[in-house]
């Protein structure tokens, strides 16, 4: 579970860049308010979806874009040599300043800090902390790329991994690549843990076993999709390739191929939703862009429920749908707009940090440009109608 994450100077993000899971604290009258929106661990609360929302070109994207890298940085660098290249872009008006990135989590019931820092194509400062027994506690520091300090204990025969991290390597990809046993466990949350995107529709990674599992919760997503699928099974084509085939009501004994005849907002919804009931049991953290792009208002509503109702996972996802800012379903610490500075910085606010009357319609400010997350320009047509008629 993560409890923040923060970024700075990645693509449009030129100052820190913060999605905060930490529930605001509720009044008494109000503390069963969407509580289905909340995870609890320890004495604290922790929200389960962030959503973002603003304008095109605002810099949401670029969030989910820039928690991909870093995520593939600590999966990957142990592989990277003297070539290797970091395939980001920091921000365009001040990039030779340095790039972070920080994350707070939970793994195997103990919270965990993790930090780095790039510049210039290396890895200039990474630490690790932990929480073991509810105390913060140092794992390891690196500063200036190569000079390291450690917990007594904590990594076994560091000299070692030293030796093997040169300057485009992160620590705790070497650590872990060479088993240690703390660095392992913080590497397995990243791996499976925390998830960026849906990748490509592949059957072929499809088991049987998953399907079977939540093959329930698939069909009521039709249902409320108003599709007439009534019946999905997996079988296997002639080279053992697993196949989808679905069933319509008006002609139930017909097979259709579901890769090759159903529609493209379907397939969609079905590995949405698969990804998302397979990783909900690991409690992991899910961030996907446009995730309600070929979706039905009822449908993105949905893949929210799914969330709610795993009592444990989290997912951040970006939307241009202002129908999804609904205070009946989010609370205010869940809605961050994203507004693109004069600057060309993308700024992250949430909700809660705006004072709004109890009558406020947040949707209808939301459009107005109240938040700044939508330009607010005026009458479109009566401004076009002028500039075409002028020419």
């Amino acid at each position: 579970m993560i409890i923040s994450l923060r970024l700075r100077n990645f693509y449009s993000m030129k100052d820190d860049a913060v999605l905060d899971f930490t529930a605001e604290a509720s009044s008494r009258k109000n503390a069963d308010r969407l509580s289905e929106n909340l995870i609890e661990f320890s004495d604290d609360s922790f929200v389960n979806i962030i959503g973002l929302f603003g304008s095109n070109a605002a810099g949401k994207s670029n969030m989910i874009k820039a928690i991909d890298f870093c995520r593939r940085l600590i999966l990957d660098s142990h592989l990277n040599n003297e070539g290797s290249v970091f395939d980001f872009e920091p921000f365009k008006f001040d990039s030779d300043k340095p790039s972070e990135f920080y994350i707070d989590f939970i793994t195997e019931g103990v919270e965990y800090e993790y930090s780095f820092t790039l510049h210039k194509g290396r890895v200039k400062q990474e630490s690790l902390y932990y929480y073991p027994k509810k105390r913060k506690a140092k794992i390891f520091t690196r500063d200036n790329g190569d000079t390291y300090t450690y917990r007594k204990g904590t990594i076994q025969r560091p000299a070692e991994i030293e030796t093997n991290t040169g300057p485009k390597t992160l620590f705790l990809s070497r650590a872990s690549s060479m088993n240690r046993p703390l660095a392992r466990t913080v590497y397995r949350f990243f791996l499976n843990e925390m998830v960026v995107g849906i990748g490509g529709f592949d059957l072929s990674k499809l088991s049987r076993e998953d399907f079977t599992a939540n093959k329930d919760v698939l069909l009521k997503a039709f249902e409320v999709s108003d599709s007439d699928i009534s019946d999905i099974c997996l079988s296997e084509d002639a080279t053992g390739r697993p196949r989808l085939l679905t069933f319509h009501r008006e002609n139930p004994s017909i097979a259709f191929d579901f890769e090759k005849e159903e529609s493209e907002g379907t397939k969609r919804l079905f590995f949405i939703l698969l990804m998302l009931l397979k990783k909900s049991t690991a409690g992991a953290a899910v961030f996907l862009d446009e995730f309600d792009l070929k979706l039905h208002l009822r449908l993105a509503e949905f893949i929210l429920d799914v969330v709610r109702a795993s009592k444990g996972a989290q997912m951040v996802f970006t939307s241009h749908n202002p129908l999804l800012i609904d205070m009946t379903k989010l609370r205010k610490e869940q809605i961050v707009f994203v507004n693109k500075q004069s600057n060309g910085n993308s700024e992250f606010i949430p909700l809660s940090d705006y004072e709004l009357g109890k009558k406020t319609d947040i949707m209808k400010a939301y459009l107005q440009g109240r938040f700044d997350a939508v330009p607010y320009i005026g009458n479109i047509y009566a401004i076009l109608s002028e500039m075409m008629n002028a020419r």
